[in-house]
């Protein structure tokens, strides 16, 4: 058994879908409001309820059905659900598996008795702005924060530099050298003068570099396992030169420009959030673009039309698939003969067609996201991009 309470990556999903076992019950339960855990717990009994009831109907003993959904039943106590209030919830109980996770988003109350776990749930993605982060950057300070639904939290970055002075400086051999700051002819401050031994001088650049070298690699180890977008905050020749230091994945293409230093921690997050929206539009635009170029090719290298992408799918085709978070398609695949058969309502046996496709997807090491149908090219709920 396995209960991972937390949100889900893809590589546990791919690991959820590649399970054998036979028959599965998806289970999903809302987050409820502060105070109603009881309500929350008599919800989740009614869902169980439902399951063993439909277990039965397909066949399943009822005593056998009860026994596997045993660990979800342990769940109704409503002192252990007040753990997970703030949480949708989704259970996949199979025989001898139990997964449980924490979904980031908001869920409907749900069931689906089926041969295969319904994984739509896990594909939705937390949109970008519920939680990122923003690194000021300066050569007084340096702050990282964390900006999600709960509120602004600074990040601690015990190996950066506070700031440019405090570096320990050495000069290009190694030794120590004493800075100073030379006077201009032209009324301010000139680079920073670094005199060593034997008359060695390196500039403001160098130690620019060398400070924001450290914050980076600071950064680097605080967000080792982050995967939440980074938004630079600073004047534009100290983000441009962190940029190129950089080595964290998700870091925003935009940035919020000029010294963060007299900006609140709140403030700089706003302006963030902004700044990625911004960003998100663009390549949500960029994507719409490739699509429909891809869709104009000959042979067409992209679909939106299911009875196309299904053996795609299982042929390890589809590069990136789009599926409509709030519609189904209800019918059955046989991947021998490659026969779709729809139905407007569900059959016994049937599945959900986009969530067989987005399985195949995943399984052959493709990128499946569930998105409103109104967010997705054409009218059928499903669109996908093809390697070849």
């Amino acid at each position: 058994m396995k209960v991972l309470l937390k949100g889900v990556s893809r590589e546990e999903v791919r690991e959820l879908i590649a399970l054998n076992e036979t028959p599965w019950v998806s289970l999903f339960l809302a987050p409820y409001p502060p105070g109603e855990t009881i309500q929350r717990a008599t919800q989740l009994e009614n869902l169980l309820r439902r399951s063993e009831a439909e277990l039965a109907a397909s066949g399943h003993d009822r005593n056998g059905a009860h026994a596997m959904l045993a660990p979800v039943w342990a769940m109704t106590d409503a002192r252990t659900l007040e753990e997970y209030q703030d949480a949708g919830l989704a259970f996949y109980v199979a025989p001898g598996q139990f997964h449980l996770y924490r979904l980031p988003q908001r869920v409907n109350d749900a069931v689906i008795v089926g041969r295969r776990p319904f994984i739509k749930p896990l594909l939705i993605l937390r949109p970008a702005t519920d939680s990122f982060y923003v690194l000021a950057l300066s050569k007084s300070r340096v702050r990282l924060l964390h900006a999600t639904p709960s509120g602004v939290a600074p990040v601690p970055l015990p190996d950066a530099p506070a700031g440019i002075d405090d570096l320990t400086q050495t000069d290009p051999t190694g030794r120590q050298a004493q800075r100073h700051v030379s006077p201009s002819t032209r009324g301010g401050a000139s680079g920073a003068m670094y005199p060593g031994h034997g008359g060695n001088v390196f500039d403001e650049k160098a130690e620019v570099q060398r400070y924001l070298q450290a914050v980076s690699s600071a950064v680097e180890r605080s967000l080792n396992r982050a995967h939440d977008p980074l938004v630079l905050a600073g004047v534009d020749y100290m983000v441009s030169m962190y940029r190129s230091l950089n080595g964290y994945a998700h870091v925003v293409e935009d940035h919020i420009s000029g010294s963060p230093d007299h900006i609140s921690d709140e403030a700089l997050c706003e302006r963030g959030a902004h700044v990625l929206m911004a960003h998100l539009s663009r390549l949500a635009t960029d994507e719409r673009d490739r699509f429909e170029t891809l869709l104009q090719q000959t042979p067409p290298r992209a679909s939106t039309n299911l009875r196309s992408i299904l053996p795609a799918a299982h042929a390890g085709r589809v590069a990136r698939l789009l599926i409509a978070s709030d519609l189904q398609v209800w019918g059955r695949y046989n991947p021998d003969d490659e026969t779709v058969s729809l139905h407007d309502d569900p059959l016994p046996g049937d599945d959900d067609l986009l969530d067989i496709a987005a399985q195949q997807t995943l399984l052959h090491s493709g990128e499946a996201v569930a998105a409103p149908a109104a967010d997705i090219p054409g009218s059928n709920g499903v669109a996908a991009i093809f390697r070849y």
